[in-house]
């Protein structure tokens, strides 16, 4: 018995998704690329240009087609590869200042124990959490508000964004490393 052909998509449609991963700031499932083309174009076909667009920058060191899950849902995104990135940091020598080991260990404590509040944070460390730190980890898009605990003074509550896993190439938090393998090894005393 034969096996099924795997679906040819039509012509355009490669060039199209493609136009389209350059296009999109964030990484995009075949539902939304469905939506985006429209015209009742199937997910199979749509996973058939995807196929052809990997196979066409897998030897490629510029530029890769990248897949992973987020949210339990499969994306995909074209990124520039490791090969480019001398190139970008020579094109863009004003990015963000490195991050301070306060500000390291502070965003640490918030991706493993969110929802957690500034006063929990204080307690780990040992030392009271500037504001500027939260500040600069909320503007980079790492932290948000989670609301606030219903207890005493109603402390905010902090945790992490889809952008921090984006940026940090994670799928899920649950690819975060074991926070006590960490804990009391001069890193992060808890």
């Amino acid at each position: 018995m034969n096996e099924p052909v795997a679906s040819e998509p039509p012509e355009g449609l490669v060039e199209l998704v493609e136009a389209l991963l350059l296009a999109c700031n964030e990484p995009v499932s075949v539902e939304t690329l469905g939506v985006m083309i429209g015209q009742e174009t199937s997910a199979p076909l749509i996973e058939a240009a995807l196929e052809r667009i990997a196979l066409r920058w897998d030897s490629h060191r510029f530029i890769e087609l990248v897949s992973r899950r987020v949210d339990g849902q499969r994306v995909w995104h074209l990124v520039a590869g490791a090969a480019v990135a001398p190139y970008l940091k020579a094109a863009d020598p004003a990015r963000a200042p490195r991050l301070s080991r306060a500000a390291l260990e502070t965003l640490a404590l918030i991706a493993w124990r969110q929802p957690i509040t500034r006063g929990e944070i204080e307690a780990a460390r040992g030392v009271a959490v500037n504001p500027q730190i939260v500040k600069l980890l909320t503007e980079r898009g790492w932290v948000r508000s989670l609301g606030v605990r219903d207890s005493p003074g109603r402390p905010e509550m902090l945790g992490t964004t889809r952008q921090f896993l984006t940026d940090f190439g994670l799928d899920s938090l649950e690819e975060l490393p074991d926070f006590a393998r960490f804990a009391g090894q001069d890193d992060i005393d808890v």
